[in-house]
């Protein structure tokens, strides 16, 4: 049994600064795992209550204060429990394969086929079950916007409970395959970039993909997105001011990462193929919630001094020198 609201949420007299969060995520009992990157093939996970499953639940340094990465493991025959919440919820499958069955408002019903490489939502507050259908453990990732409302609303069985129903989201796309799906458009120099909005959600993920032996150029912003690789290989280097010594940081599929925000950073296609990578973030192209404010800001396309962005021919030749050192060129 899942600790109770209020237990979760008293606050002693007297204290500030509290997370409430925070305080939830560590009462969940299940594996709190931090750090820049997260290998979320490799995590630990132990039985979530709340869920009917084993979990994790995993906090990037660089993650921003609207969402939040949980990892779920489905035994072979085995089912998540039927949830409904008020939280956005994309899913991303890591490993095994398995079905997304959704109750639509209404009385309607749906469901979702899913393996590695397919993200999948479904409509806000719809009550959704995920089953395995392998011969193995199944692995999702499931980001959510809980960090946002939890802090927010200060109320789980509000977020968890509630029977209101949104028949306005439920006519949206369900799931997209990112490894099967066409490259986006070339919005950037060696980077196509498809959008994607799942269940007429807030969440938004881009996919992009950097072209063989390439790279992007590098962007500063606000605060951070959350990044998931994908397909292919890759690395991320960041920096504040000075790109002295970068942070590295290599992905693949099942990796995720969170550069820091209004640090520099630049993603490095360091394999013989097309990478992809998704970067999601609280604001779709429908919905674009705090896009305009990150723009404010300085994630613009071209601002003046104290650029939020480094064109390809402004490179600096260090960057350059460990790009070229990781794809085994001297």
């Amino acid at each position: 049994m899942s600790t109770t609201t209020d237990q979760v949420f008293a606050t002693p007299e007297g204290k500030f600064l509290v997370d409430p969060y925070d305080i939830w995520a560590r009462a969940q009992d299940v594996p709190v795992l931090t750090g820049g990157a997260i290998d979320l093939l490799a995590v630990e996970t132990r039985p979530w209550a709340r869920f009917g499953v084993k979990g994790a639940i995993c906090h990037l340094d660089g993650r921003d204060d609207f969402l939040t990465l949980f990892v779920q493991d489905i035994a072979p025959g085995a089912a998540r429990a039927p949830t409904r919440h008020l939280h956005e919820e994309l899913c991303y499958g890591l490993a095994g394969r398995g079905v997304a069955e959704i109750d639509l408002p209404g009385g309607g019903k749906t469901s979702v086929e899913w393996d590695p490489g397919v993200l999948f939502s479904a409509p806000m507050n719809a009550r959704v079950r995920l089953r395995n259908t392998s011969t193995e453990t199944a692995r999702v990732a499931c980001v959510t916007d809980l960090r946002y409302l939890l802090s927010l609303y200060r109320n789980e069985r509000f977020l968890f409970d509630t029977p209101m129903e949104f028949p306005a989201r439920a006519d949206g796309d369900y799931m997209r395959d990112c490894l099967a799906a066409p490259a986006g458009d070339m919005i950037r120099p060696n980077e196509s970039v498809l959008p994607i909005a799942l269940a007429k959600g807030s969440i938004g993920a881009d996919l992009v993909e950097i072209a063989a032996n390439k790279h992007g150029r590098a962007e500063r912003r606000m605060f951070g997105s959350l990044l998931l690789g994908v397909a292919g290989e890759g690395m991320t280097l960041s920096w504040s001011e000075e790109p002295d010594s970068p942070t590295q940081t290599r992905w693949r599929h099942g990796v995720a990462f969170a550069p820091a925000g209004m640090t520099f950073h630049q993603q490095f296609n360091v394999g013989d193929r097309a990478a992809r990578y998704l970067s999601i973030d609280l604001g779709s192209v429908a919905a674009p919630m705090f896009r305009p404010r990150r723009r404010a800001y300085g994630d613009a396309e071209v601002y003046a001094a104290g650029s939020a962005v480094i064109e390809t021919a402004d490179q600096d030749a260090r960057i350059e020198a460990i790009w070229r050192a990781a794809m085994g060129e001297t």
